[in-house]
């Protein structure tokens, strides 16, 4: 019995580890291109990773197109520490009619491939064929908006053996333009005049830059003819030259004064955050997402977002990340800005809208990409940890509070400790007694010692850049300096400082609370603590025997 319950054991496991493998197959397939002429190649391409049973039933292929080609390759790939068998099979198809077809999913064991489909166009003008060698340009569309994009494709037709061939890049004549290639070169078959052809297609994006009319091309190619008689033989030829009408930018309607140029097929503005935009407390950050997304530009063409001025929030940007994408209808282009959004005050408060006006080039009128307003409620302030520090400085969209009052600062920074108690002692002599016993209770000795530990600490810790130090004694020396009611964060705290210390907690909240950022100093404020601690000795010393001074 023992034995029996082994061995169903065992079958189990093997059937449990062929189960995993069946789902661990993961098969796909896909074209080179999905719109082609009934008289031209393409490739067809199924890839499956993982251990697949048996080989693809591609017999339906042959009802609708001739397969010229098939190809096998394996290999073993090491991921993770495991190994993961990836086979391609590859086949070259010709279309045997027009029409639109899908091909099906293929089957491996329990897995199935996704489907497919292709658009066969009618045969194109084939030509008489005579030639081995031409070219044909086309430009789509002929007329565009200045810095608007075009699409200039190139299609090489060779019907004979080449070797060592070259091709020049489009000139452009008439005006200045920005020339970009699209991806790889495609490659296929067509038939012209009865003779089989192979195709080299070559793509550009031309974004012209002033209005005009400009002369696209003529390209070179230039290659070793090999015939299959004969000697070989150098062979230049030149594609035709196509013209390109370019519009000059329309000026914005009155409500869009302003608004730059951004002629674009299409163009969407979204917004993202890295946590819960619905929670916001006091001083702590929140990672905005801002994405420009546009058809038809170059990435270097996508604005600055401008953000409005929102009353009790402070938002810090990181440097923008641009991206590109190739598709069939050109460049597709992302620019994506990160903000820490952080909230100075508690209570409610609106991020306003955000706005990116721009030309549809399509519709040929102006739009207006929107993010409508968003209404946030601040929670108090908590004990927050260091984060990743921001890669620029500090780019405040907050209206600053009112100053509070800051004498007793202002006179330690001017280095001019003696004044102050002067005035301060005048003060007392002529009315404010009263405001002076108050404020010398407040003040104990016991509290005079520990803010003079905390501006020692505070100058070792800007010594050492730590940062996070700095922040938490920065709090700490406030508590004791700036009561009864002390700042909780570093933005209230920087509201209630004078100049130069304002700019220095601005810089060290930035850098603390931003995405990403380089190395921050604490030189300067560790010079401006010092003077703190000088003025706070000269302040002892003349609350022992204030009268002193007046008689040196």
């Amino acid at each position: 019995m023992t034995r029996l319950v082994q061995g169903l054991v065992a079958i189990a496991l093997v059937l449990a580890a062929m189960g995993a493998r069946a789902q661990d197959v993961v098969v796909e397939a896909s074209v080179d291109r999905t719109t082609i002429h009934e008289n031209e190649s393409f490739t067809y391409t199924v890839r499956a990773e993982g251990r697949a049973v048996g080989e693809p039933d591609v017999s339906f292929l042959e009802q609708q197109f001739d397969i010229l080609n098939r190809s096998t390759a394996t290999q073993i790939q090491l991921l993770d520490g495991r190994t993961q068998q990836v086979s391609e099979w590859t086949y070259q198809l010709m279309p045997k009619k027009a029409g639109q077809f899908t091909l099906p999913p293929l089957q491996f064991g329990d897995v199935l491939s996704n489907a497919v489909t292709v658009e066969v166009l009618a045969a194109a003008d084939s030509g008489d064929g005579s030639a081995d060698i031409f070219m044909e340009a086309e430009l789509e569309p002929a007329k565009v908006y200045v810095q608007s994009q075009a699409i200039y494709t190139l299609r090489l037709f060779i019907g004979i053996g080449t070797g060592r061939a070259a091709m020049t890049p489009p000139p452009v004549a008439g005006g200045e333009a920005i020339i970009e290639r699209l991806g790889e070169d495609q490659e296929y078959q067509t038939v012209r005049g009865g003779r089989n052809f192979r195709v080299r297609e070559r793509r550009y994006a031309i974004f012209p830059q002033q209005a005009g009319s400009l002369a696209i091309g003529p390209v070179t190619f230039e290659a070793m003819v090999i015939p299959t008689r004969g000697f070989s033989r150098v062979q230049r030829l030149r594609s035709a030259t196509v013209d390109l009408e370019v519009l000059p930018a329309v000026v914005p309607p009155p409500e869009l004064a302003g608004a730059s140029w951004l002629p674009a097929a299409s163009l969407t503005l979204t917004e993202d955050w890295a946590d819960d935009a619905e929670q916001f407390s006091l001083g702590v950050p929140r990672t905005r997402i801002l994405t420009v997304a546009a058809d038809g530009l170059l990435e270097t063409q996508l604005p600055e977002i401008e953000l409005a001025a929102a009353t009790g929030i402070r938002q810090y940007p990181d440097q923008p990340e641009l991206k590109r994408e190739v598709t069939a209808a050109g460049l597709s282009v992302e620019r994506v800005e990160r903000y820490a959004v952080i909230a100075q005050a508690a209570g409610s408060t609106t991020l306003p809208a955000v706005e990116v006006p721009w030309w549809n080039v399509r519709d040929e009128r102006w739009e207006v990409a929107r993010i409508e307003p968003r209404a946030i409620d601040v929670g108090p302030g908590a004990e927050i940890d260091v984060v990743a520090p921001p890669a620029t400085p500090e780019t405040e969209t907050a209206e600053d509070p009112a100053p509070a009052n800051y004498w007793p600062l202002v006179s330690s920074l001017l280095g001019i400790a003696w004044l102050a108690t002067i005035l301060l002692w005048l003060r007392a002599r002529t009315g404010g007694a009263r405001l002076g016993a108050r404020r010398r209770r407040a003040r104990t000795p016991a509290a005079a010692t520990s803010g003079r530990r905390l501006l020692k600490e505070l100058r070792a810790a800007c010594a050492a850049d730590d940062a996070g130090r700095v922040r938490d004694l920065l709090l700490d020396w406030a508590k004791i300096e700036l009561g009864p009611t002390p700042p909780g964060n570093l933005g209230a705290l920087r509201d209630r400082l004078p100049e130069p210390l304002q700019q220095e907690v601005a810089t060290l909240e930035a850098h603390l609370y931003g995405p990403r950022g380089a190395a921050w100093s604490g030189r300067r404020l560790a010079e401006l603590v010092t003077d703190l601690e000088r003025a706070g000795q000269s302040q002892a010393k003349d609350a022992k025997d204030p009268l002193v001074p007046l008689y040196r």
